[in-house]
């Protein structure tokens, strides 16, 4: 028998930033992860606090910045690596209009938005209005930082890798217990898995998928997050991802022929530039209608406990939730109310 404190199901970005959290706290843990379909191992990484569409701020901009650069800064401490690459963010303009909006808004954002238009000439670019630079973006490399730390975790016995039985798990108001493990409480870290979960998947959780074209380019991209109706960044010398697709009926993790018709499409509006296409990978996230994540215990069985919802956004998000979720787990700190489960479970059953 084996006796800890909490069992975590799912090791992808928000399931891996909960475990290191308690790494850090000292307290004793289980990763279960079967290693498929999840949206995390194909995610490009790219971290920006700023709404590019209406040059605004995203909720809790600083601090989700702040706890990204913890985090992942003691991921690379932990494993002897570096995974935070600082890249700016060149939005590329597209009328008069972005042009008035993005000198008004960088007034208002100097932290975050550069305010000049930058004028660019480039024989591989398309951008006759210039450019706004983003402050305070780049990339978290997370396929090699999660799947180093899952190998830490199988080192250090810390980690199963199988799919789990719902059928196996048992609980009391004080224990839970999956085979021969028995935990305090349990966490899921599911992402779009979560819908077959027979504990939460009464929440609305979206299926979104994306789809990625790694691609080596004739000349060398330069260094930035390029960004139009979807983005060009570089990984190296003549490397570059772009994604643009955001798909609610196809939820298979299979990449498509018409994914790729559309990010070149999108691509190819701004980026003149020769290229051939390297890889195609594609991943489903999990997104909510209100568009924050959704953290919390389950109304009925409190050490029940979920970390999920993360969306496009999960590199900013996991660890700021995974602050809130610890604090309300072992300290009985309430959790902000735009993340807590409360505001769907409330509802669901009170219907009930």
């Amino acid at each position: 028998m084996q006796h800890i404190d909490y069992l975590i199901i799912g090791q992808g970005v928000a399931g891996s930033c909960f475990a290191l959290k308690l790494l850090q706290e000292k307290k004793s843990f289980l990763v279960i992860d079967e290693n498929k379909h999840k949206a995390s191992s194909v995610a490009v990484g790219i971290y920006n606090p700023v709404v590019l569409k209406r040059f605004s701020l995203i909720w809790n901009a600083q601090l989700q910045l702040d706890l990204m650069q913890k985090y992942f800064s003691e991921f690379g401490k932990l494993l002897h690596q570096n995974y935070i690459y600082e890249y700016p963010t060149r939005r590329i303009i597209k009328d008069e209009n972005e042009i008035h909006a993005w000198k008004k808004k960088s007034n208002q954002l100097k932290f975050f938005l550069e305010e000049e238009i930058r004028r660019f000439s480039h024989p591989d670019f398309e951008v006759p209005l210039g450019f706004g630079e983003v402050k305070n973006t780049g990339r978290i490399d997370l396929g090699s930082c999660l799947n180093d730390f899952r190998n830490y975790l199988i080192q250090n016995k810390l980690h199963r890798n199988e799919k789990f039985d719902f059928n196996a798990l048992n609980a009391t108001e004080t224990e839970i217990q999956y085979k021969e493990i028995f935990a305090r409480k349990i966490v899921f870290c599911e992402g779009f898995g979560v819908t077959k979960n027979p504990f939460f998947n009464y929440l609305p959780v979206i299926g979104v998928k994306g789809e990625v074209l790694k691609i080596r380019t004739e000349n060398e991209v330069p260094r930035a997050i390029w960004k139009a109706h979807n983005f060009l960044m570089p990984l190296n010398e003549n490397t570059s991802v772009t994604a643009s697709t955001y798909d609610r009926d196809d939820l298979s993790p299979v990449p498509t022929e018409k994914g790729k018709t559309e990010m070149m499409g999108h691509l190819q509006s701004f980026y003149k530039g020769n290229f051939e296409i390297l890889e195609q990978t594609a991943g489903i996230r999990p997104t909510i209608i209100d568009r924050r994540p959704i953290i919390g215990a389950h109304p009925n069985q409190s050490n029940f406990l979920i970390l999920n919802g993360m969306g496009t956004r999960g590199t900013l998000l996991a660890p700021a939730m995974t602050e809130e979720l610890f604090e309300y787990s072992e300290l009985g700190k309430a959790i902000d109310k735009e993340a807590d489960v409360a505001r769907f479970t409330q509802k669901y059953f009170r219907n009930e």
